[in-house]
């Protein structure tokens, strides 16, 4: 063994994000600072680095790679051997084959960092006000990239052609600018225009961010180009203002998310805890869902009512590039920041697509020449019991690599669900999951479905082996997946239950293999009985499940009609609980908002199953309990009754409705026939308090077994604070996804992992 204070040389692999995130350099700049010598390459899995100096400061140089590592990057895996001593001089940065990167992971767009705004900020600075500012430590990635390697020439950046000043810095390891592939300034980069709409469209000769700041302090909306599409904008202090957006959008109560200057005035609008504010200022910089003030605590500034109606959460978000930056030094009011699309279709990242589709909607266009490659939504997320919870991962966020514990020889590709969707790639030692895609309810989302797939096998020449879809036989992911297996008989396709794909993204994420009990309760998903589940407790592990509760079946009066009319909901469980002369003689809500005739004709079709599916939806049951208190009859969005009963939940502390379990059936009868006969302003708590109880009941059964509770009902902040509060005593173990979304788009992954692990059965 040589001496310690001889020379040594220790090779690395390390795996993760580490490659266009300013990792290489970083480690030039701290093996050149402990005067050491070696190289750091790019290869297929991460990085290679050789180092060669003395044992205890190679020792040193390891640990602050760990502690010290860039904002972006992030390390997963470490491999590391004593190697003979080559006795190389200096460390060197060597450039890889670019057929090397074909595994590497992609990264996410990242908001403007601290560094740039500071230089922007500088009058000094040349790139003072430069609205698209960067370096290696922010700025786009997934966005603007078409293949891997994450190189210049392989991004929309290509067509600007660096100025002598950026390419020194592009070039000079010691530089923060060091290979961040968007490096541009005034001279070489993109440009804004303004569009008007007037007689036609056409640009504006003013200077374009202050004008749209005047356009939106006259009420005016304009449609500005971030990272991954555009958003409408206008003022969400302005009543009209916010009101025509939604006549011109046909969007009637949905809520609007809200970008704001800053944090202070977050908190003006909105109870901030420690953790929101975290999320908000993170280099993500998501959406993140919290309980607004009380309009007369702090009158300024003032939202439109029309912003987020009839609930008590608002989304918010900060400034994440430096055009929006720029846009608030002229502007000190919150905007409504809504993605610009129609109804289910993606957002819309060209400016005459946007033009042609929602030209009657906006006043004005910010544009620039910068291409959006990829779409790519906002992130949303809200905080429960101290923890994030995600709604939805998409800029900042995803691309997602999820390390798996060992490799597989397959190329997995998992579909996902109809709503929420997102794709999941499966091979050598990692998941991928991708941006949200949405909902795959028309044409246009079908096809940036399949724009998403070439993507995401183009980035890493995957050509699958294996796809994964859900059993619903009519969603489109499952025709696609169909249709490919017909084109190509050498793929194997692979069905997963729905729910049971919910449990098992949430194993994927803790890399949880043995079995678990799982509460998976969302609107709909297909059972393996043919039927609508969504009430359902699973005994589970990576081979399969068993079903051991699920709650009372009942019908959808009018199928897809009930899913928008909670009192068709209501109605059918009356139906299973009274006779029909009894439900026209009750004096509620749901019955008064129909006439008899209505009532006569929808309890034909309940008796004789027409257009009346089977279903045991926690989350129709939801809708159920909304109508019955009163508290809507119809909604425009999904997951509507959910936040209008969170809105109205009291503060008590008991339960007073029954949802028994008998032999794996959670019983709704005693409770719907209490709310039936005599509502009260305290239902929506007691509500929540009875479905808490019977997660309890049931849990207790298994008392050895890990908890997951998942599915779109448990993004219910209220109910899901109450069963986190009802097993903290009890000390049991409780899977809960922090990384992932606990809806439907999450599915991919879960049927990536079952995928993976089929392998072994």
């Amino acid at each position: 063994m040589a001496r310690s204070d001889s020379k040594q040389h220790l090779l690395l692999k390390i795996g993760g994000i580490v490659q266009g995130v300013g990792f290489r350099p970083f480690v030039h700049k701290l093996a050149t600072e402990l005067d050491l010598c070696g190289d750091i390459r790019n290869e297929s899995d991460g990085v290679t680095i050789h180092i060669e100096g003395k044992k205890e400061t190679i020792e040193l140089f390891c640990r602050r790679l760990k502690s010290e590592t860039p904002p972006l990057a992030r390390i997963d895996t470490i491999e590391s051997r004593w190697c003979d001593v080559e006795g190389i001089e200096g460390f060197s940065i060597v450039e890889s084959d670019a057929a090397a990167f074909k595994t590497a992971a992609v990264s996410p767009d990242i908001s403007v960092c601290e560094n740039c705004v500071s230089e922007m900020r500088d009058p000094g600075n040349r790139r003072y006000r430069y609205p698209f500012i960067n370096c290696t430590d922010c700025g786009p990635r997934y966005t603007i990239t078409k293949t891997i390697p994450y190189d210049r020439p392989n991004t929309s950046m290509a067509k600007f052609v660096m100025c002598p000043t950026c390419k020194k810095e592009y070039e000079n390891p010691l530089d923060r600018r060091y290979h961040a592939q968007p490096i541009s300034c005034f001279e070489c980069g993109p440009s804004l225009r303004l569009l008007h709409r007037r007689e036609k469209w056409e640009a504006g000769s003013e200077e374009s961010i202050g004008a749209v700041a005047q356009l939106l302090k006259e009420g005016k909306t304009v449609a500005v180009k971030g990272l991954g599409g555009f958003h409408l904008i206008c003022d969400a202090t302005n009543d009209e203002a916010v009101q025509r957006l939604r006549e011109r959008k046909r969007r009637p109560s949905k809520p609007f998310a809200i970008m704001v200057k800053d944090v202070e005035t977050a908190k003006k609008l909105a109870r901030v805890d420690e953790m929101e504010e975290r999320l908000l200022t993170s280099k993500e910089r998501p959406i993140v869902l919290m309980e607004k003030t009380s309009p007369s605590s702090l009158p300024t500034p003032h939202l439109s009512d029309a912003v987020a109606p009839a609930i008590d959460r608002i989304g918010i978000m900060l400034p994440y590039t430096p055009l929006h930056l720029l846009l608030f030094d002229d502007l000190d009011i919150p905007l409504v920041a809504t993605s610009a699309n129609l109804g289910d279709e993606p957002i819309i990242t060209d400016v005459q697509e946007l033009i042609r589709k929602l030209g009657h909607v906006v006043d004005a266009v910010l544009d620039h020449d910068r291409d959006i490659v990829n779409a790519c939504d906002d992130s949303v997320v809200q905080v429960i019991a101290g923890r994030p919870q995600w709604l939805r991962i998409a800029r900042g966020v995803a691309p997602m690599t999820l390390p798996l514990e060992k490799r597989t020889g397959k190329k997995i590709l998992a579909v996902g669900a109809n709503q929420k969707n997102t794709i999941a790639l499966a091979f050598e030692d990692k998941i991928i999951l991708s941006p949200h895609i949405g909902d795959l309810n028309g044409i246009e989302a079908m096809e940036y479905f399949e724009r998403t797939v070439e993507t995401f096998t183009n980035f890493y020449g995957f050509v699958p082996d294996t796809i994964v879809h859900d059993k619903h036989p009519l969603y489109s992911t499952t025709k696609w997946a169909s249709e490919a297996a017909m084109n190509d008989e050498r793929l194997t396709i692979v069905e997963v239950q729905h729910h049971y794909a919910h449990t098992l993204a949430v194993m994927a994420e803790h890399s949880i293999t043995d079995t678990v009990l799982a509460f998976s309760w969302d609107g709909t998903g297909y059972g393996d009985d043919g039927t609508i589940w969504g009430g359902e407790v699973l005994k589970a592990d990576v081979h399969g499940f068993e079903r051991v509760a699920s709650l009372r079946p009942f019908r959808l009066l009018g199928g897809e009609k009930a899913v928008r009319e909670p009192r068709r909901v209501a109605l059918s469980l009356l139906f299973e609980l009274f006779p029909l002369d009894e439900v026209l003689a009750l004096k509620n809500p749901t019955v008064e908002s129909f006439k008899p005739s209505e009532i006569k004709l929808l309890h034909q079709a309940w008796q004789k199953g027409i257009n009346a599916p089977l279903t045991t939806s926690v989350g129709r049951l939801f809708d159920a309990v909304a109508s019955l208190a009163g508290i809507c009859q119809h909604i425009s969005y999904e997951g509507e009754s959910g936040l209008l009963l969170e809105a109205r939940v009291s503060d008590v502390k008991k339960n007073v409705y029954g949802l028994p379990v008998k032999n794996g059936v959670i019983d709704f009868a005693p409770m719907i026939e209490e709310l039936a006969l005599a509502s009260t302003p305290d239902a929506p708590a007691y509500f929540m308090r009875a479905l808490c109880d019977c997660i309890v009941q049931i849990a207790r059964q298994y008392v050895s077994l890990p908890l997951i509770f998942t599915g779109g009902v448990f993004q219910n902040r209220t109910l899901y604070n109450m069963v986190l509060e009802a097993f903290e005593e009890e000390e049991r173990e409780i899977l809960i996804p922090e990384k992932i979304p606990v809806n439907d788009a999450s599915i991919a992954l879960g049927q990536a992992w079952y995928a993976f692990h089929r392998e072994e059965k």
